[in-house]
């Protein structure tokens, strides 16, 4: 989903104990109002020339809405008629296990695996309080090295307020480090996919 880009959607956030001053010293400004560094489970958020940062106003952060729907995992919808934002956070629980038998039940769930096995395996994937309807979901698996080495789409088109789904894959784990379990929503078939939720399997040597 895209936010329009002449329109930049804030959340303003309480800031406690911070002063302008030592911000502005560390970030520089953004058009005469200083600007505050943003980290997400201490990773910072860099933002791209030509988009809004994070500043201060009155002793208060302002965070585009974007940024933190990304960090919360949510999707966003903008209604210009009425200059609302809407933000959505459905639950999402996901699981990996070397079986799912056909009542649901899991066997052998995993987190870690050896450098260099290739496993068949199902993620299976819970969600409810989806309160608006999706046209697709995507569940993908991300190398550590950023490659996307399996993926699967299926169209939902319509109202599901929860759902259970299992999937099966095959993967070859060749690098060691983290690989990411990624489930990502498409609210509309020309819309761009939000990531919703998160798992990770570790390879290690």
């Amino acid at each position: 989903m895209k936010v329009p880009r002449l329109l930049t959607l804030m959340l303003s956030l309480s800031l406690f104990g911070t002063t302008g001053v030592y911000a502005s010293s560390m970030w520089g400004e953004f058009e005469g109002y200083v600007k505050a560094k943003v980290l997400i489970n201490n990773a910072e958020r860099p933002f791209k020339d030509g988009e809004t940062p994070a500043f201060l106003i009155k002793g208060s952060t302002v965070l585009p809405v974007r940024a933190l729907s990304e960090s919360l995992q949510a999707l966003v919808k903008w209604d210009d008629a009425s200059k609302t934002v809407s933000i959505y956070k459905p639950n999402v629980h996901m699981f990996v296990a070397k079986k799912v038998n056909d009542d649901y039940s899991i066997n052998q769930p995993f987190g870690g695996v050896k450098k260099g096995d290739r496993l068949d395996f199902a993620v299976f994937a819970q969600v409810d309080s989806l309160t608006i309807p999706i046209h697709s979901f995507k569940i993908s698996i991300i190398s550590p090295s950023g490659e996307e080495v399996a993926v699967h789409e299926k169209v939902v088109g319509g109202q599901r307020e929860s759902f259970w789904y299992p999937w099966p894959f095959n993967v070859s784990f060749n690098e060691a480090g983290k690989y990411v379990v990624k489930f990502s929503i498409k609210d509309s078939e020309t819309g761009s996919y939000t990531v919703v939720s998160e798992k990770l399997i570790v390879s290690g040597e």
